[in-house]
């Protein structure tokens, strides 16, 4: 008997291997296939063959960008617990030494996009450091990973033949070709088509280079914001008090009134704004409550969280006061 089921777990075993090698056989076989799909693709638009081929040279499907496709967050902030964790005492000195540093060419850009420096800067610390970190994941495995096997493969598919195009034209080098673990990279931490809309090449090289120019990379963030329609000279947001019996059904962008009727309904309104100037209401978790105004939205199109357009502001301002 107990030869038997020897025999029969040895059995058991080879074909559980067999089934597996076969998986993988079928798993690599489908992805070759769809290399070789997407390289037709690539081709016809335009991408030269050996930059095709140099780029998915040895690339396979990473578990880890999958790994983090599938794992969302469980636990759930406070927006002072989310603005402490993303801004710590440090990346505000080291924001006001950037600003100090870039000072002039800050002025020059936002002077030329009529945007903030201040939250050129801000936007640069929040998204990598303030150039410091990029992140390490290879663009071309990330996309191809999510273009491959993703939730939105189509949307993923568009990206990595706009980041093929990117490095057929040069602007950064295979080597250089990292970011975030979806595919945003350089500096700015744009996904390919947000370095195609908004990019520039502001030292004049030929290359729009937001991994490693820093003019290229500042004035981006600028075009950013400019092209997202900031309002110069105009707040973002002002921390406020409400009444007791305020209707919290109020809150929201889709609410925003003039600050008059705000300071009508008990809402503490700063006396050096005009009455006209439109706000909304907003409490994120955990509050304060706050007014926030059009240039918040125009920072949220940079990642569309409450939590995080309040951190950039509030970095914003800590950057370039003297406290």
């Amino acid at each position: 008997m107990k030869f038997n089921r020897f025999i029969m777990g040895f059995i058991f075993g080879i074909v559980i291997s067999m089934s597996s090698y076969a998986q993988q056989n079928q798993d690599s076989s489908d992805w070759q296939q769809w290399v070789q799909n997407l390289r037709k693709e690539a081709l016809a638009q335009g991408i030269r063959a050996e930059v095709f081929d140099t780029a998915f040279e040895g690339v396979q499907p990473s578990q880890r960008v999958q790994h983090f496709d599938k794992t969302q967050p469980e636990k759930r902030l406070t927006y002072a617990e989310y603005r402490k964790s993303r801004i710590d005492a440090f990346r505000i000195l080291l924001g006001r030494r950037e600003y100090n540093k870039y000072h002039d060419l800050l002025q020059k850009i936002a002077a030329e996009y009529h945007v903030s420096p201040c939250v050129i800067t801000a936007l640069w610390g929040l998204e990598s450091s303030y150039g410091h970190f990029k992140g390490n994941f290879p663009v071309i495995t990330s996309l191809a990973t999510l273009a491959y096997q993703g939730h939105r493969k189509a949307f993923f598919r568009h990206e990595l033949l706009l980041a093929l195009k990117i490095l057929n034209d040069h602007h950064v080098s295979l080597a250089n070709f990292k970011g975030e673990w979806a595919g945003a990279s350089g500096q700015t931490q744009f996904l390919p088509s947000s370095w195609y809309k908004y990019a520039v090449d502001y030292d004049g090289d030929g290359k729009k280079d937001i991994w490693n120019s820093t003019d290229d990379v500042l004035a981006s963030i600028a075009n950013y914001l400019k092209r997202n329609e900031w309002h110069n000279n105009e707040p973002w947001a002002i921390e406020t008090s409400l009444p007791e019996d305020f209707d919290e059904t109020l809150y929201g962008f889709e609410n925003k009134r003039p600050l008059s009727e705000w300071e009508e309904m008990g809402v503490e309104v700063p006396g050096h704004l005009s009455p006209d100037l439109e706000a909304a209401i907003l409490m994120p978790l955990g509050g304060p409550a706050l007014l926030a105004f059009h240039n918040f939205n125009v920072i949220k199109t940079y990642n569309n969280s409450t939590f995080y357009a309040g951190s950039v502001g509030y970095l914003a301002e800590k950057i370039c006061s003297k406290n």
